[in-house]
Parts: C-alpha cells; sequence; structure tokens
C-alpha cells in the first residue's frame, strides 16, 4: 500500500479519519493525499442565492468563497489530527464520484473517509457516501468513526470465500502489526442443506485451511470462526460481543439483485456497526495493493 487518499468534509465528524489516515500513512510508509468535495446541494427557497422562488448557482464568486472557507476547515481539521505535510486538494461535484475519481487517478490503495459518531441518524447519514463509493470505487473504503484515535488491533473479516471478500480481508491485514488479531469469520445461513449453505466438515476445513495460508505481517494472528445465521445481524452481534475495533467485508457488485445483497448486508453493518468499516467493492479486484 503506497499511496491512501484521506477524503474529508474537515469537520469533526472525519477527525477519527484524520487520526488513522495519519497514523497508517507512518506505519506503512505511504503517501497520504487529502481531498474535499465542494458538492453542489440543493438551496432553501429562503436562501439568499433564491430569487422568486427559482434557485440561482452560485456565481464564480461564491465559489471561491466556499472552497476557502472548507479549505480552511480542512487545514483546521489536520492541525487538530496531527496530519503533518498534507495539502488538501479542493474539488467540486458530486462527493462520491469526485472521490473515486481521485483514487483512481492518484494510484491509491484505500480511501479512507468519516463515517461520523455513533449516534444512528448521524452514522446514517455518514455512512451514505461510503455506500455510494462502494458502488462506483475501484479502491476499498475504510469508513471510520469519529471518535477512532489509533490503529485497529482486532479486525473481524466477513469471509463468503468471494473474491471481493478475500480483497477486503488482504487490505484489512495490512493496517496491523505484531500482536494483532484478524478474525477470519464466515457466516453460514439458517436453513438450508449444508451443501448449499457451506455448512459443515467442507466449509469448516476451507476456511481453516484459509486462515493457516492467509499472509499477514509478521507476529499477527489469524483466527477462524464459524457463525451461523442471518449475514448482517451475526456480524453485528459477533462485533458487539468481541474487542475488535474494524469489521472488513466485500461487496458483490453492481446489479439489482447485487444492490438487494449490498443494502442487506455491507449497508446494515456501515449503518449500525460501531466500529470502522472496510469494504472492498467489485471493482477493487486485480487492483494492486
Amino acid at each position: 500500500m503506497s499511496r491512501i487518499l484521506l477524503a474529508t468534509h474537515g469537520g469533526h465528524g472525519a477527525d477519527g479519519a484524520g487520526r488513522v489516515a495519519s497514523l497508517l500513512a507512518q506505519r506503512l510508509h505511504a503517501s497520504l493525499d487529502v481531498m474535499a468535495v465542494l458538492e453542489p446541494i440543493p438551496l432553501m427557497e429562503m436562501s439568499p442565492l433564491a430569487v422568486g422562488g427559482m434557485v440561482l448557482a452560485p456565481s464564480p464568486e461564491q465559489w471561491v468563497a466556499l472552497s476557502e472557507e472548507l479549505r480552511a476547515s480542512v487545514a483546521a481539521q489536520l492541525h487538530r489530527c496531527h496530519v503533518a505535510d498534507a495539502a488538501p486538494v479542493i474539488t467540486r461535484g458530486p462527493r462520491a464520484l469526485q472521490i473515486a475519481d481521485t483514487a483512481r487517478t492518484s494510484g491509491a490503495s484505500l480511501i479512507i473517509m468519516g463515517l461520523g459518531s455513533h449516534g444512528v441518524i448521524d452514522r446514517t447519514l455518514g455512512g451514505e457516501t461510503a455506500l455510494q463509493l462502494v458502488q462506483i470505487a475501484h479502491t476499498p473504503v475504510l469508513a471510520v468513526p469519529a471518535d477512532a484515535g489509533a490503529l485497529p488491533r482486532r479486525v473481524v473479516v466477513a469471509v463468503d470465500f468471494s473474491p471481493t471478500s478475500m480483497c477486503a480481508a488482504r487490505a484489512a491485514a495490512q493496517c496491523l502489526a505484531t500482536g494483532d488479531v484478524i478474525e477470519l469469520v464466515h457466516v453460514a445461513p439458517e436453513g438450508l442443506p449444508s451443501s448449499e449453505s457451506g455448512r459443515g466438515v467442507a466449509s469448516g476445513a476451507r476456511l481453516r485451511d484459509l486462515a493457516s495460508q492467509f499472509v499477514v505481517p509478521s507476529g499477527v494472528e489469524v483466527v477462524a470462526v464459524e457463525l451461523e445465521g442471518e449475514p448482517a445481524r451475526s456480524l453485528l452481534a459477533y462485533l458487539d460481543s468481541s474487542a475488535a475495533d474494524m469489521i472488513a467485508l466485500g461487496s458483490h457488485g453492481y446489479g439489482f439483485w447485487k444492490r438487494l445483497a449490498l443494502g442487506s448486508v455491507v449497508s446494515k453493518v456501515v449503518r449500525l456497526a460501531t466500529t470502522a468499516v472496510l469494504v472492498a467493492p467489485i471493482g477493487s479486484i486485480g487492483v494492486p495493493d
């Protein structure tokens, strides 16, 4: 992992992302790029830019003023989070598209962004950009809670043996160091025959074989865990009962049914987990680590 992209809005809700991005870049000796997106939003009718019920676009001068205000907010955040030697780049446009495009053109191996506080409403709003990114990006996305102040020490990886879940596992492993733990967790759905659900001796042997061969930094412990039940609910319950401070999982694509699957697992985890969440999108398969 040679380049990390911190995508921020400069507010306190992204401070955890700033701290984690700085620490991870130091650990991996990676370059850290910082960006913020000035996203055009619908203006309220009472806005001074609304005339006779018709909304006017900001003037070039107003865009400049807004950009400088955002730049100042990001600079203040970088100072709070002890992020050194990083000059923020301000872009304009749809936030998720701008972040995904910047990550692609810069060759970033990981996007780090804020996830807001643990409040349900804040968490839901904070996770929307992350979920949008997962659908269009070619780069793993790490969404970090506002109060995070250290790198993860114990990581749960949701393993369904798909290419994206393995990509998520590899990305998560790179964040760890000696003494840390990575748990490869497979959730078998209830009520299906073993041949369909992947349960039983074959599934367990496959998971243990994966754990024994999984490449991690020196001194990192790998643990294999088998669960049963509805995937999102089982993963969230396991997180609540464990000491994990990050969960990693893969998405499965963009088609209609695939998006339903994304909504039922990744979306629930992003919005409800109390830990950092790393998601590897389908586009990240084959992208160099």
